[in-house]
């Protein structure tokens, strides 16, 4: 892997874990101290996770993490109860050969981790869930609808990662929930349970971002982005999904 995919595929990978904490801004030097790497590599990186629309350059400002408005949030969740209703009812309908079965053998096993349970962890394993219900579903239409929308579900995950892992902990139990649903061939349900389970998602995001609003967090001048965040979210050193 060339050093600039590295340098991408790491730096993508704590924004998503909130590894950032707030709104702060960041600079080619900060990141590459942290990355152990030239600020080469690093420009190319952002320029990628620019073009992601993860990260926002201002001149003179310096590279913000980018947040998602009430509105993106909420026409983004409207979009995904359609297409991933949809791609966990197919789903069920279709030969699954032993994938929707392991992956929720994978969710379990961190439901059981008790105190030990590893936010980053989840987040890359949930990730997995839902790109799964368009592998299984075999819709590549779905499949391409998806994917446009992924980088804006990503900056979603990075919200709870720094302002509420107690809902990574119940989306994990609600695709526990759809896999099981979705074994046991019942379709209907599996397209219920996953709209429930956005709907959910939906709810949690717009109260973080109303909160943050209210407190004015957007206009505050930026401020170090290199803190670690104060909850017990695991830092993956490899992938956050």
């Amino acid at each position: 892997m060339h050093l600039s995919e590295k340098a991408y595929d790491k730096l993508k990978r704590m924004i998503l874990s909130g590894r950032f904490k707030g709104d702060g801004a960041l600079s080619e030097r900060s990141l590459a101290a942290l990355l152990s790497v030239s600020r080469v590599p690093v420009r190319e990186a952002i320029k990628e996770l620019e073009r992601e629309g993860l990260l926002i350059i201002v001149p003179r400002s310096g590279i913000l993490i980018r947040r998602l408005s009430l509105d993106e949030v909420r026409e983004l969740y409207e979009v995904r109860q359609a297409v991933e209703g949809m791609a966990a009812y197919l789903c069920a309908t279709r030969k699954q050969g032993g994938a929707v079965k392991a992956m929720r053998e994978r969710l379990e096993a961190l439901a059981a981790k008790g105190d030990d349970i590893n936010h980053a962890a989840i987040q890359r394993a949930s990730a997995a869930f839902h790109r799964m219900l368009f592998d299984v579903g075999g819709n590549s239409q779905l499949r391409a609808v998806y994917e446009t929308l992924e980088p804006r579900i990503d900056l979603n995950l990075r919200i709870t990662a720094v302002h509420d892992t107690s809902r990574i902990e119940q989306a994990l139990d609600e695709h526990i929930k759809i896999a099981r649903a979705i074994e046991r061939r019942d379709g209907d349900k599996a397209e219920r349970l996953t709209r429930l389970h956005l709907e959910n998602g939906k709810t949690a995001r717009l109260k973080i971002l109303a909160g943050l609003e209210q407190e004015g967090e957007q206009g505050k001048p930026p401020r170090s982005s290199m803190e670690a965040p104060r909850s017990h979210t695991t830092v993956a050193k490899t992938k956050v999904a």
